[in-house]
């Protein structure tokens, strides 16, 4: 029975993530097109989603612990479901939870690389920001050529706009 449970879980947990990843996708359209207001959006949907995933983690603990202890093993949050898998004798029961596990890894790999894909995205979206602010403030030594024996040439305006003016 404690199986049949953590296989669900481990499912709805498979679910929460593929929803995850979908957010991401569409984080990372929001990104590129600049749009900030759904980018705001996306970022909420992902913490409801990640407020589940931790009930979700809640439960299979304890579905987790109550299986260890059936089975005469000590209470661990630590075990990984490929050891819970060497306790289980039932075929059947063994096959769906290594089948919900691997389900649950391909979709956070997943995750993991549009993650990755999104964050890089921010990354050249703020050295661009940071590359016009420098430019837009008349800083030439950044972006311009000059021999390395020349020393840097001395701004005479400290701020972004000329007060003289």
């Amino acid at each position: 029975m404690a199986i049949k449970q953590l296989v669900l879980i481990l499912n709805r947990l498979t679910e929460v993530h593929e929803a995850l990843l979908e957010t991401g996708q569409e984080k990372k359209q929001a990104i590129i097109q600049n749009d900030v207001p759904l980018l705001n959006q996306l970022t909420s949907k992902e913490n409801k989603l990640i407020k589940q995933m931790g009930q979700f983690e809640q439960q299979r603990t304890l579905v987790t612990n109550d299986f260890l202890l059936s089975k005469g093993y000590k209470a661990s949050d630590r075990i990984t479901v490929a050891e819970i898998a060497k306790l289980i004798f039932n075929a059947e029961e063994k096959g769906s939870l290594l089948e919900a596990q691997e389900k649950l890894v391909n979709v956070l790999h997943e995750l993991k690389r549009v993650n990755e894909i999104n964050q890089e995205l921010v990354r050249q979206s703020l050295d661009f920001i940071e590359f016009s602010i420098d430019v837009m403030s008349g800083s030439e030594e950044e972006w311009s050529y000059r021999h390395p024996d020349q020393s840097a040439p001395k701004s005479q305006r400290a701020g972004l706009f000329d007060t003289r003016a």
